[in-house]
């Protein structure tokens, strides 16, 4: 029997480092696969998850600026003397598809898997590079800082090796820019990076607006020659009368086109004035298309976003398992925050299940146990943040028996997003303080004890 070819491992983040971004002054979080980020509120969860996407979302260069003066650490965008303060982020990309590993070889650095690091530095022997754990990585950085002569907020991904002499032409930008070459939308897109922000309303997941769930399925669907903006701006101009026969608009018209003649030259044909429903501008129509939908219990259509939020949540996850399928093979490096919000347990274990089964790397952030008990705990990254230094403490392998863990799984997930923890010997034990904890706060009159929960310890 022929031996099986082993499973071509997807692309996948291995490394994120910080500098001076939101309240991050420096940090280092370690991804193994899939990964998912616990930790209290403002811990630098959703920072994580924003740092990546200014690396790797191909979307996100449309927006301008692309950074702006609170996502610098502190505020801080310039110092003392007035000279720039950057925003760095790093990025190491493990497991690149073949045809990129090809055509950007000269861009990638020996890693080793074993020891998680670069094998050419350090006084590195060239021997180093051939062990059997070691693989090519892709380095990327993105430098965002703020630009005088254009008073403007710039920022750019490049690749990050390898570096050059700083160039007579590259003087006015500083070291973070010597020799480094832009890394291009293109290869963005071939990364997949899909970043889905926390759906308190859907809004902007499932507006047409650049960047949104449908826009990236139009594009990806997208194979004919007439794209549907100018399909829909074509068969617009095309309506006759523009809005409709409205009478009082009709006489407007005419009114219009009488009146103007005494000061304006307008034209002589029937159309030279008419209201139209739209500006007659792709950009225009991103911002006034919406999506109507009728609930099964309803016999209206209403837009989207009047629907309610656990129907909303759900609308925008279907959207992203067909984003999936349009990808095929392709990489898809996803992140999401909180998939729990307005989902209850059964839909929260069915959307971790599916990310984790079909997405190349999911990286979520949770405050519910519902989704850490579907992770591999080596998989679950705490994230914290004291004067401005992240930290990421993960659970080595074998610290936890798998026998205790099946037994007590949803207890240690409740415990992952405690502050703190108490270890009762028994069952009768735990009760007990928890009952003690409710009983001191409802005879406490003076209101100076603090309950076990509110400061966010589990029992």
């Amino acid at each position: 029997m022929l031996d099986e070819p082993e499973p071509v491992q997807p692309l996948t983040v291995r490394r994120l480092e910080i500098e001076n971004f939101r309240g991050v002054r420096k940090g280092v979080v370690e991804f193994e696969g899939h990964t998912l980020l616990v930790g209290g509120n403002n811990a630098g969860k959703s920072t994580i998850c924003d740092a990546l996407e200014l690396v790797l979302g191909p979307e996100r260069s449309y927006r301008r600026p692309i950074v702006n003066e609170h996502d610098f650490h502190a505020g801080r965008y310039l110092d003392e003397d007035g000279n720039p303060v950057y925003i760095r982020i790093d990025v190491v990309l493990l497991n690149l598809p073949e045809e990129m590993e090809n055509k950007l070889f000269s861009k990638t650095r020996p890693w080793s898997k074993v020891k998680g690091e670069f094998v050419d530095e350090n006084g590195a022997e060239p021997e180093d590079a051939d062990g059997e754990d070691v693989v090519r990585a892709l380095p990327l950085t993105f430098i965002g800082y703020y630009d005088r002569k254009e008073d403007d907020f710039v920022g750019t991904t490049y690749f990050a090796h390898p570096v050059k002499e700083l160039g007579e032409e590259d003087e006015h930008y500083g070291k973070p820019f010597a020799g480094l070459l832009g890394f291009p939308r293109e290869w963005k897109i071939q990364c997949g990076f899909i970043y889905l922000r926390t759906l308190r309303t859907g809004r902007r997941a499932l507006s047409l607006e650049r960047g949104s769930l449908l826009d990236t399925i139009l594009r990806l669907g997208d194979t004919g020659k007439e794209s549907m903006w100018e399909s829909t701006l074509r068969q617009l101009r095309d309506l006759d009368p523009p809005i409709g026969d409205i009478p009082q608009l009709e006489e407007i018209q005419t009114q219009i086109k009488n009146r103007m003649a005494r000061f304006v030259g307008l034209s002589a044909d029937k159309d030279a004035t008419g209201f139209y429903a739209s500006d007659l501008t792709r950009e225009n129509l991103r911002e006034v298309v919406r999506l109507f939908l009728k609930s099964q219990d309803s016999n209206h259509t209403v837009p989207f976003n009047r629907l309610g939020t656990g129907a909303v949540n759900a609308l925008v996850f279907a959207l992203l398992t067909h984003i999936a399928d349009l990808r095929g093979n392709r990489a898809i490096i996803f992140a999401m925050e909180e998939p729990e919000i307005a989902l209850p347990p059964h839909a929260q274990r069915r959307i971790t299940k599916y990310l984790l089964k079909n997405m190349g790397q999911a990286i979520i952030t949770s405050h519910s146990p519902y989704v850490i008990e579907e992770f591999d705990m080596t998989n679950v990254r705490a994230i914290s943040r004291r004067e401005g230094v992240l930290s990421s403490d993960c659970i080595p392998a074998g610290v936890i028996r798998h026998s205790s863990l099946r037994t007590n799984r949803r207890q240690l997930a409740e415990a992952i997003l405690a502050r703190g923890v108490i270890v009762a010997e028994g069952d009768t034990e735990a009760k007990m303080l928890a009952a003690a904890s409710y009983m001191y706060e409802a005879l406490d009159k003076s209101n100076t004890y603090v309950p076990l929960d509110l400061i966010g310890v589990s029992v």
